[in-house]
């Protein structure tokens, strides 16, 4: 199960473009989205955590995450369809989703992970959170329908306005969505984010499969899941909440500054010293000034100083597997350009006497080299 879907969240998810039906002045792909949703519901659970209530933050991050692995099977369904499919018949639909989670666990991965997971997945236990992460969904659709739909109104009228209706509801039961809707400097804080679904990665390369920061964060947090799970496993006691959230931040400052690449920062002595001053102020300016004393401290070191205490290591380690499976892809896609750099990291990476980097690099690698064929749900 591992490799293919490491092998699918970097091929059909970053291939997978949101609204491919409708004309659109962005292109968001499938895992941009979800790195917003993932953002969006943590911001309004550390809004809820303000009113006094107390939010699993760590579920909301797993359960989104692997509630959309459904979309690497059923890519072929665009979100408005499913959404008529679940009024007209919802016990159906889940049959279906039911269908693809049992198809993908039935592939090679260890048995506490997977377990995790369909727990995850089945939990219904977690009224607030789900009601989050329902929230965060259709708030990062009603940012992309609102942004598509100041060129193109004629043909999102219809999406626009059931979103609109389902946040005036909503937002009578969730405080955290209201106070949201009803605060433009969070709004704006939010909008500043998002812009790091339009910085590539690699950008000094040609690519055949494009992926962007925001991208990378998703790719990196499930990344530290699976080598956090192993460890633990293994007997190790690493906070998990704490490494997932430093995957997911860690690049953010980059929505603000650009990818500026390593052999620049070290070119004139004190000019990456510089950068650090400057990024600091632009976050201030860009991000900070929006939202607040108490949410700047509980975000800083993440956004920061994501290599900071011992979680950063497996971070650090999860970071790195990212950039090569990410090679790897263009590796195999015949791209010569990532042959180089995928030796390099992949050298570096052999150093690393873990448990959960040898079995990566034993067991998931080579397997990408195998060929995804297309899934036939029907023969399963």
């Amino acid at each position: 199960m591992l490799w293919k879907t490491l092998n699918l969240i970097l091929t059909r998810w970053t291939s997978i473009k949101r609204w491919n039906n409708f004309p659109r002045i962005e292109n968001i792909s499938h895992m941009d989205n979800i790195w917003f949703v993932v953002h969006v519901a943590l911001f309004l659970a550390h809004l809820e955590e303000e009113e006094g209530n107390k939010v699993d933050e760590l579920f909301i991050i797993k359960r989104i995450i692997f509630d959309s692995f459904s979309s690497l099977i059923l890519s072929d369904i665009i979100s408005g369809t499913k959404e008529y499919i679940k009024q007209i018949d919802k016990e159906l639909f889940k049959k279906l989703t039911d269908k693809v989670f049992n198809y993908m666990f039935q592939f090679e991965a260890p048995d506490y992970i997977k377990q995790d997971m369909e727990k995850t997945i089945s939990d219904k236990t977690k009224i607030k959170e789900l009601q989050i992460i329902k929230a965060a969904k259709k708030y990062a659709g009603f940012i992309e329908w609102s942004i598509n739909s100041r060129v193109f109104s004629n043909v999102y009228d219809v999406v626009i306005s059931e979103i609109e209706d389902y946040l005036a509801e909503a937002r009578k039961e969730l405080k955290s969505l209201d106070i949201l809707l009803n605060n433009e400097n969070y709004k704006k804080y939010l909008s500043h984010i998002r812009r790091l679904s339009h910085i590539k990665r690699w950008n000094q390369e040609i690519r055949k499969y494009d992926t962007s920061v925001i991208s990378h964060l998703v790719f990196t947090a499930f990344l530290a899941y699976i080598i956090t799970s192993i460890e633990n496993n293994e007997g190790s006691d690493y906070d998990m909440l704490e490494i997932m959230k430093r995957a997911l931040y860690h690049d953010i400052a980059e929505a603000i500054t650009g990818d500026i690449i390593a052999p620049t920062k070290k070119a004139v002595v004190w000019f990456q010293e510089l950068l650090e001053k400057v990024e600091i102020k632009m976050l201030d300016d860009y991000f900070f000034h929006y939202v607040g004393e108490e949410y700047k401290k509980k975000i800083w070191d993440y956004i920061l100083y994501p290599w900071k205490w011992e979680e950063w290591k497996i971070t650090k380690y999860a970071d790195n597997l990212s950039a090569l499976f990410e090679a790897k892809e263009e590796v195999n896609s015949q791209n010569q350009l990532f042959d180089g750099i995928y030796k390099k990291i992949k050298k570096q990476l052999n150093h690393i006497e873990i448990s959960s980097i040898n079995y990566i690099l034993k067991y998931v690698l080579d397997s990408f080299d195998e060929e995804i064929w297309d899934i036939d749900l029907s023969k399963f």
